[in-house]
């Protein structure tokens, strides 16, 4: 039999399978109650989950607080950032101007933005695709905590190099992305606030879901929370409009559902479903300022599930991951939650470690400051004089030092070589 028929076959048996076998709503709710109890019980769980099959809501719950200095609890209408889970949205905004003819893929930016640097060269599509060339990020912190438009982003981007010539290679880009914003804007002549509530928000009546313009009340949504070798502790202040299109729209499982629910069912054209439903699946995920969202959705299930979070931590990607495991009936263990012990470091020995590492293929600053190591704003917690957890993915990392040098951290079995000092 030919492999690739043999291939469909298996698909074919393995679909059945996982239908007969998907447990009932309430036995659904059941397991993942029993999966998450751990997290719960740690504190390590402070958001709101949402599981459905198809329009059927199956699980709904949240937990932890929304502001710890205020004593509120997270609800299921709280909205929290989703940070990269906004890309989808403004996908969506894009692919509607593109089918109404109001922009064109290979259209050059130039059109909009008059002496934007290599702007005859950048197309509109580079920026969707994230091949432009403008960097990811283009503030800085101290940028961070004030109210941004896009086209203060787009100011922000001309006066920063380019990471490479537009189209000749692909890298995430949130930067392009609020420039991007910015040309909607200026193609429809109209705000990207108006772009967003007319094209999605209102269609929907999503009610918790919005952008955080200059005059948005931020009292009602969830603060987060970074880890310290004391605990959590808030998180640096931030207007998140600097994300703009890109990471600063807040929202909650519900609305987030019900937005990839209108994508599969064709509410918002042909051509933003093809772009964001690959081989029948969205992943959408999102992590800033530690907050954390995520969505998958599968066709063959049927199944979506939805998570807003205002903490990071390595319970997150277990739910991500195991959930719909539980939802299709599979046998999930039930986890153990990690309870390291903090010891203290010599700042002198942390400040040995210190260096620029390749993380995951890409180059990263690890700093010794209060007390631990941070791989950019990611907290390791030292365990030992050589050893450090990391509790936003519940990872060991091994300090690897050869005549008194370190030469490389093992990160759960990742090798990252030390490139050498911090540039700074």
């Amino acid at each position: 039999m030919p492999k690739s028929i043999l291939l469909l076959v298996i698909l074919i048996l393995n679909s059945g399978q996982v239908f007969a076998q998907a447990p009932a709503p309430s036995d659904a709710a059941k397991s993942i109650d029993a999966y998450v109890a751990p997290f719960v019980e740690a504190g390590h769980l402070s958001g709101t989950l949402l599981v459905a099959r198809g329009k059927e809501v199956i699980y709904q719950r949240s937990w932890g607080l929304a502001d710890r200095e205020k004593n509120v609890a997270f609800d299921t209408e709280t909205p929290s950032c989703v940070a990269s889970v906004n890309k989808p949205t403004t996908v969506i905004l894009a692919s509607k101007l593109i089918e109404d003819g109001t922009i064109s893929l290979d259209d050059p930016i130039s059109k909009w933005l008059k002496d934007f640097p290599k702007g005859d060269q950048i197309q509109f599509q580079h920026l969707l695709f994230h091949r432009s060339g403008i960097p990811h990020r283009l503030t800085q912190g101290s940028d961070e905590n004030v109210p941004r438009t896009a086209a203060d982003m787009v100011e922000l981007a001309r006066k920063h190099e380019f990471d490479f010539e537009p189209g000749t290679r692909r890298k995430y880009s949130s930067g392009g992305y609020s420039v991007l914003v910015r040309v909607l804007e200026l193609a429809s002549g109209k705000s990207f606030e108006q772009l967003l509530n007319e094209t999605i928000l209102r269609p929907l009546d999503l009610s918790h879901t919005f952008h955080p313009g200059p005059n948005v009340d931020l009292t009602n949504a969830a603060q987060s929370y970074v880890w310290t070798v004391d605990g959590q502790k808030a998180a640096p202040a931030k207007h998140y409009s600097f994300l703009i299109g890109a990471g600063a729209l807040f929202s909650t499982p519900k609305d987030l559902v019900l937005i990839s629910r209108a994508l599969v069912d064709g509410q918002f054209g042909n051509r933003a479903k093809r772009q964001l439903l690959r081989g029948g699946k969205l992943r959408w995920n999102g992590i800033t300022n530690s907050y954390r969202a995520f969505l998958e959705y599968d066709a063959k299930t049927d199944v979506t599930v939805a998570m807003v979070c205002n903490q990071m931590v390595g319970a997150n990607d277990l739910l991500r991951q195991n959930v719909p495991k539980i939802v299709a009936g599979e046998e999930v263990a039930i986890p153990n939650v990690p309870k390291p012990d903090v010891v203290k470091l010599p700042v002198e020995l942390l400040e040995r470690y210190a260096g620029r590492y390749n993380i995951a293929g890409s180059p990263m600053p690890v700093r010794a400051r209060d007390g631990a190591l941070f791989a950019n704003d990611w907290i390791l917690l030292p365990t030992s004089e050589t050893s450090f957890f990391s509790p936003q993915d519940y990872g060991t990392i091994i300090v690897v030092v050869e005549n008194g040098t370190p030469k490389s951290l093992d990160w759960g079995g990742m090798k990252c070589s030390r490139l050498g000092p911090l540039d700074d």
